[in-house]
């Protein structure tokens, strides 16, 4: 059972860092390094950062072992998962997974995944929406917090949410997966753009590489199956869904 240890700070640059330090100094499977408020917290895409002003988001990395994930697609399809469940379960939201590693309530984003690899271990981040009231106006995409999809649900008092409170039944959810390996369909239920027409910026965005199709699914791997006007499907490893609505092409019927 995890979290088996847990360093905690106040400030700190990114868990991500602190989670690597705590590996390097002989900790590892289950290890948790959370934060009040990180100041280079940073997203997947190199030069995307984790807006964070320390009202009340959910920041954390935890430690496991690549051996323990026995399923064949990645932990941040996993994380994206059990943060899903937890919104589900315990506050009846729809959460909607916007691959590879954002979670959307309402079309706007309230967490965040970054997963990387050190050795024989995966250091898993999240970093969840959980108080806020406001959002820089510039952020590539709209934003949302616990607290105000709540309140947009029509819920009752916020008093009891915190982002402390919120972690554990979180993680639970996460422990729970890892032990059941659950199967690619209830990721792909989640999928926002499930049999849609979409966008999807290849690898590196600077690239700017586009496939457009209709989202089909997930393949075993937790590759993003895109389906092209011609027929042809094609799977997607790396990159992102940069548009949804309207259909990607005038000519191609549905």
């Amino acid at each position: 059972m995890f979290p088996s240890r847990i360093f905690n700070k106040e400030i700190t640059e990114s868990t991500m860092l602190d989670a690597r330090e705590a590996l390097n100094s002989g900790f590892g499977h289950g290890t948790l390094c959370t934060a009040c408020r990180q100041t280079r917290g940073r997203g997947r895409v190199s030069g995307r950062r984790w807006i964070d002003d320390g009202r009340g988001a959910l920041l954390f990395t935890i430690i496991l072992e690549k051996r323990s994930i026995t399923t064949s697609f990645p932990l941040t399809q996993l994380l994206a998962l059990a943060l899903c469940r937890w919104l589900e379960h315990g506050y009846g939201l729809t959460p909607r997974i916007k691959w590879p590693n954002d979670v959307l309530v309402n079309g706007e984003k309230i967490a965040g995944i970054l997963v990387e690899m050190e050795g024989d271990y995966l250091l898993g981040g999240m970093g969840v929406n959980v108080l806020q009231e406001e959002f820089p106006a510039n952020l590539r995409r709209p934003a949302v917090s616990l607290k105000q999809a709540l309140q947009q649900k029509g819920a009752g008092s916020m008093d009891s949410l915190s982002p402390d409170k919120e972690l554990y039944p979180l993680l639970l959810e996460l422990e729970s997966l890892i032990k059941e390996s659950p199967g690619i369909a209830e990721i792909e239920s989640r999928l926002m753009g499930l049999n849609e027409p979409v966008a999807v910026k290849l690898g590196d965005p600077s690239r700017n590489e586009v496939l457009k199709g209709i989202l089909t699914g997930l393949n075993n791997d937790g590759a993003l199956l895109i389906s092209s006007p011609d027929g042809e499907q094609r799977a997607v490893y790396s990159g992102e869904i940069e548009q949804l609505q309207p259909p990607v092409e005038d000519s191609y019927q549905l």
